[in-house]
């Protein structure tokens, strides 16, 4: 009984570490453009062990203005596609964009936005449309003519997606396949904040601290028992 007992405190007790851990990373990156906050949700077995599910909130963070004409925020739940240099595409709400040596929209770790769109070189100004078209006037013209646009996905089940770092996502069959966006509407100049709420992760804190606290103590008595039961027994 009492191995039992130490088994299931020792579960519980290690869930509740990776659960710290979840909070540690929010809060290392509540600074990060676009972060969206991870959370384990705790729930309890038929035989008392305690099991973690991994979600992804996603709740929209504040936006501010930055008049960058290349960043822009999401004003919905969609996600921008971009394509990471092994092929895969993953999806972002990190919308902190800039031009590499091609002149090719990129992320800032340097993922192809969208389709690839190519800004020409003598391009003056970039105009980025509320359905994600991208527009530029280049030297010499008193117009904009569209280069490509920024489409947006969702999904049906958003907090099931897997954290790939980097501020990327990719898609689980909880979360279902990605699909087009068109009520999502992107805003040019302003960037997305983490959805990160430092008070409500030091209040998780605190209540993993007592809960974890209470599974040591409870460790530590069956070890005392078991320890006695085997002195009585010599």
């Amino acid at each position: 009984m009492l191995d039992v007992i130490m088994r299931l405190a020792a579960n519980n007790a290690g869930k509740q570490f990776q659960s710290l851990g979840a909070i540690s990373n929010n809060i290392a990156n509540f600074n990060t453009t676009g972060y969206k906050a991870q959370r384990f949700e705790q729930y309890l077995t038929s035989d008392d062990r305690m099991e973690n599910s991994l979600r992804v909130d996603a709740s929209k963070g504040l936006a501010m203005i930055t008049k960058r004409e290349l960043d822009v925020s999401i004003d919905g739940f969609g996600y921008i596609p971009v394509t990471q240099p092994d092929g895969v595409v993953a999806y972002t709400r990190d919308g902190s964009f800039a031009l590499n040596s091609e002149g090719i929209i990129v992320t800032n770790r340097g993922d192809i936005v969208a389709d690839g769109i190519k800004v020409p070189i003598n391009y003056e100004n970039i105009q980025i449309q509320k359905d994600g078209e991208v527009r530029v006037k280049v030297t010499g013209s008193q117009t904009f003519q569209p280069i490509g646009k920024i489409t947006m996905a969702r999904f049906a089940n958003p907090e099931t997606l897997k954290s790939l770092g980097y501020n990327k996502l990719t898609p689980t069959p909880e979360s279902g396949q990605p699909m087009v966006d068109t009520e999502s509407k992107i805003s040019q100049g302003t960037l997305e904040r983490s959805n990160v709420s430092i008070h409500g992760q030091i209040d998780q804190i605190l209540r993993l601290n007592a809960s974890l606290i209470s599974n040591i103590r409870i460790i530590k008595f069956a070890d005392d028992l078991y320890r006695q039961s085997v002195n009585l027994k010599q």
